[in-house]
């Protein structure tokens, strides 16, 4: 097994997927019942200076954001972006199990149609699990204090 010639095939479809759609999160996560959750959404370059939005629903459109970078609070959701990074989190405290469901991160394009990724969020009386994928435009990084621990 060859890993260089494996890292850079990962490598290059992570680019293309972030060129093609500019959003990526990861697939999804399971959290305890009371706990909190803070998930990562990575983003093109050329977004740095759109708003951000998380919002519930299968579909991104219509997806109504429940917060959005220009007014990050709402209940026990808030999200704060790191343009530097080119990556901004979300952060869902006191979980219940009615916050189960899929969820976007989501980017508004002003003229022109949102791009986002899908997570799914499954709230248990059980343990967390690990995020189960993050991808990262090439030469890019997602530091781990954007990653709950798991207890």
């Amino acid at each position: 097994l060859d890993l260089g010639l494996l890292q850079d095939t990962v490598m290059w479809k992570i680019f293309i997927y972030l060129f093609t759609t500019g959003v990526s999160t990861v697939t999804g996560v399971t959290v305890q019942r009371g706990g909190s959750v803070t998930i990562p959404c990575v983003y093109s370059d050329r977004y740095k200076t759109h708003v951000k939005y998380w919002c519930r629903g299968r579909e991104l459109r219509p997806c109504f954001p429940i917060v959005h970078s220009d007014s990050p609070q709402e209940g026990n959701v808030s999200i704060r972006d790191d343009p530097d990074q080119r990556v901004f989190t979300v952060t869902i405290n006191s979980l219940t199990a009615g916050d189960s469901g899929y969820y976007w991160c989501g980017v508004k394009i002003s003229g022109g149609t949102d791009v986002g990724d899908q997570v799914y969020l499954s709230v248990t009386e059980g343990k967390m699990s690990v995020l189960q994928t993050v991808l990262v435009e090439t030469g890019g990084s997602v530091g781990a204090s954007h990653l709950q621990a798991c207890g």
